[in-house]
This record gives structure tokens, sequence and C-alpha cells, in this order.
């Protein structure tokens, strides 16, 4: 029965179109657009946006309560613009009963390794094919893509397609979404838009208003989201489930926090009982230390906490993620971190974001700090789906420091630029060679990024130049230093 509910999420899509055809807009904004997201930050960093916003999808619902309220009388011109850009998309968001398609064609010289918010496209070459549409209580998104020599050699799929239904204050929904679980912009601990997302089934509340209940109503806005899915690839464990549970207030405008967690449970041969279930919420057994985890371990649990903090004086947002492995009876260790600093900038022709940020996913399971995040003794395939870590990008035992502005051009053309350098799976750098999705041999590295992006009436067109001045790939993803890639985006209407 599991394994047939799973496969539910692409006939419901196909089907919906069928009969959906007077359905334009989304309800929320996926992880495919970087300059939208820095322009909703900055309309954050100065009090117009109200609600959390590190949880992506992000939903438009309190986005658009938001624009409808805000003050716009005095404000400089960087946030002028920045509320023109999010106003005109919250516009073709807010249209209903009418369709929208598009054609996507993406050519690259490799396929890509190292993956960011707002990377949309993996191989060498794919052409997608997308309808969307929304009504009152429903949307749906149908994306037929169809890739040329895939690293995972399926070269036809629905990614980020979806069909979900508004009840009230919550969204129902079935789709394989990309998620981004955080507040960073080169990574993030323990979701990402790194591995392709999974078919899965999600609860997603729709506005962020405050609680009225007295002391909670402290918390400020809020915002909750819940998933199942199946990991449907090829594992030590076929059918392993993957969960997810995340909440975010922000008690004060300067401050968001939130709290996430994720576990791989159940599978052929796994209990998938109500019984085991509560046990993996209350994560006991769930240490593989003892060597015992084999015969009663119930689930790989991954916990973390996320702040982002505007300081005073310097205007800038200091954030940071730590993430840990959960132990049994509700403690955890093993932890592994994220920090970063970000600010808006508007000068030198540049118009965003500017961030420093440092990702560290060694932990302290063991003396050396090494071997334990995303590898699990029962789910021995790890904290991965189709070759690649569900979380951070670079994968176990990892160090390396981002440099980066997401933005706009003087002439309103996207922009993006980022550095990067730091050591992947550092333990095995001298040393024997150790599991991991981009090099068993560890490897030191330097990277280097730019995208432009210009938008017409009829579509938009992306160029992107990526440097390495290694080849810390084995899985020939990657054969030169130097990829180029070009993506042109083709709206029918």
């Amino acid at each position: 029965m599991a394994q047939n509910f799973f496969k539910i999420p692409r006939l419901a899509v196909l089907l919906i179109v069928l009969v959906a055809t007077n359905l334009v807009a989304e309800p929320w904004i996926d992880t495919r657009n970087a300059q939208l997201r820095v322009d909703i930050e900055h309309l954050s960093e100065v009090g117009i946006v109200k609600v959390p916003i590190n949880t992506w999808p992000l939903m438009w619902s309190g986005i658009l309560q938001d624009l409808d309220s805000a003050n716009m009388v005095g404000q400089p011109q960087s946030v002028i613009k920045s509320y023109a850009r999010v106003s005109k998309a919250a516009e073709r968001a807010a249209k209903v009963n009418r369709s929208s398609q598009t054609i996507k064609f993406s050519l690259a010289s490799d396929s890509q390794v190292f993956r960011h918010f707002g990377d949309s496209d993996r191989e060498q070459g794919q052409l997608t094919i997308r309808q969307h549409g929304l009504t009152r209580h429903f949307a749906y998104n149908l994306e037929a893509t169809q890739v040329q020599d895939p690293w995972d050699n399926e070269d036809n799929h629905l990614d980020n397609s979806y069909l979900v239904m508004v009840l009230g204050n919550w969204v129902l929904g079935l789709g394989a979404l990309e998620r981004w679980w955080g507040p960073g912009w080169n990574s993030s601990l323990i979701l990402s838009n790194n591995a392709r997302p999974t078919n899965s089934l999600l609860i997603q509340k729709n506005y962020s208003d405050a609680l009225s209940f007295p002391i909670l109503n402290y918390f400020g806005p809020w915002t909750m989201g819940v998933f199942v899915s199946e990991l449907d690839d090829q594992r030590y464990i076929n059918k392993a489930k993957l969960l997810g549970l995340t909440i975010g207030f922000k008690p004060a405008q300067d401050l968001e926090i939130n709290l996430r967690r994720t576990a791989q449970w159940g599978g052929d041969g796994k209990s998938e009982s109500f019984d085991s279930f509560l046990k993996l919420l209350r994560a006991d057994s769930d240490s593989c230390i003892a060597g015992t985890c084999i015969d009663d371990g119930l689930g790989n649990a991954l916990g973390a906490i996320d702040i982002s903090w505007k300081m005073p004086i310097i205007k800038a947002n200091l954030y940071m993620q730590t993430a840990s492995e959960d132990e049994s009876g509700y403690f955890s260790s093993s932890n592994f971190h994220q920090w970063g600093i970000k600010r808006s900038i508007d000068s030198l022709g540049l118009n965003g974001s500017l961030y420093l940020e440092q990702d560290n996913t060694s932990t302290e399971a063991s003396d050396a700090g090494y071997g334990s995040l995303y590898d699990h003794t029962l789910y021995q395939t790890g904290y991965r789906y189709r070759g690649r870590v569900i979380g951070a990008t670079w994968d176990n035992d990892s160090k390396v420091t981002s440099l980066g502005f997401v933005g706009y051009l003087n002439n309103g053309d996207g922009f993006e630029f980022r550095y990067s350098k730091g050591d992947i799976n550092t333990d095995s750098i001298v040393g024997s060679t150790s599991e991991h999705s981009i090099t068993t041999q560890g490897d030191s590295f330097s990277r280097l990024s730019a995208k432009w992006q210009r938008s017409f009436i009829w579509g938009d067109i992306h160029v992107g130049v990526d440097y390495n001045d290694r080849l810390v790939d084995e899985h020939e993803r990657q054969s030169e230093e130097i990829r180029v890639n070009a993506t042109l985006v083709y709206r029918l209407f």
C-alpha cells in the first residue's frame, strides 16, 4: 500500500492538467528565483515584509498581505525598486482561473556538481515544458523534463510538479518540490536543492498570522510545514521514508528563528507501525555508536535550529544554523554548523545582497570529528538521494568559506557572483578513502562562478560560467575546470 501511495503524485498531476484547462500563478515561491529572494529579504530588513522568510518554498499569502499594508512614503530608492519587483511578481501570483505555459531549454558543457540557492538545471542538456495554474482552492504545476545523458540515468522526470488544495489556513498536496530550509545562500545543512526532489505528501500553513493566545502571541508571525516522502532510488534499505517538520516564527521584526527536524524511517524489512513512529519522535535508539542500531534502530534523524538577526548600527544580518544527529532520549550529539553575515548594498552599479558564509559539516561524533554526518550504520546509503546529499552541497566532513553577491545591475539585469574556497572530505585528504558523494579521496579546492540574467516580455535568458581549480568530482560529472551554461525560458502566455 505504501509503495503505491507514493506513485500518486505523478498520476494526480497529469489528471488535473487534463481536467483543469482554464485555471495562472502559484501558491508559493520556489528555490529557483534568487533575485526575488534578495528583494524579499530587503523588504524584510526594513519591516515591510513581516512574515518568516527562511523556509522555501515560501508561501505567497503572507507576502501579499504585507505588501498590501505597506507604507512606502519616505522609503529609499533601493527599497522602492525591491517593492516594485516583488509586487510585479505578486500580481502574477494572485491571478486565478487562467493557465500559463513556458518552455525552458538549457545547455551546459558539464553537469553541475555544486548547487546553490537559485540553481535550476543539473545536467548538460534539459528541455522542460511547464504548465501551472491556480483557482481559489486548487493549484497545480506540471513540469515534464527531458534530460540529455543524465548522471542518474533518468532521462525524463516530473521534478517540481505538484497538485495542492487550500483548506482554510492550510495547504495540502502531493508533489516533488525542491526545499531549502535555512538562511544560507550557498548551502543548507539538512534540506537544500542539492539532491533531486522526492515525491511527497505535504501540509503547509498558508498564512503566517500570529497566535492570539496569551504568551504564545509573543512568538509573532509563525509558519509550519510537514512532509513525508519515499526514497524510490536504489538503496541499501529500499523504500525508506523521508520525513520532515519545520516551525518558524518572528518574535521581533529583526529576529527569525526556525526549528527543523528530518528523519529516514521504515522501508523494506523495517517497522512502519505507529509505535515505531512515536519512538522515532522521541529519538529512542537512534544512536548507532553502541552498535545496537542494526537490530533495534528506528531511524536516522537530524535536527536543526537556525537564527537570522538584523544587527543594529551596522545594518547587517547575522545568521547561523546548527544541526545535529539525534541520540536516545531527546538529546542530540554530532553537531555541525553554518554561519554567515549578509548586507544589502546599492552602490558601484550593484543592487542586492553581499554575503560571507562558512559551512562546516564535520561533527563531534568521534575523536577526529569525522565519518558521521549524512552516513548511518542502519541506512547505509546515507542521507542521500540519487547519489547526492539531501543536505549540504559539500557533503560530509567539509569546511568551505564563501563570498558572494546576488542581485541586480543598474540596468535591471540579474547578476550573481560567488567565490568558495575550502576542503571537502577532510579526513581523506591524507589517509584512506571514505564515503562521500563527490570524492572519496578528500581535496582542497577554489571555485569561482558568475551568472547573468535578462528578462524580456516573452521570457528570460540566463548565462553562467563556473571555474574550479581542481577536478574534485570523481563521478564523471565534471570533466573540465570551466563549466559554461545557458538557459532560455520562453513564456507562451
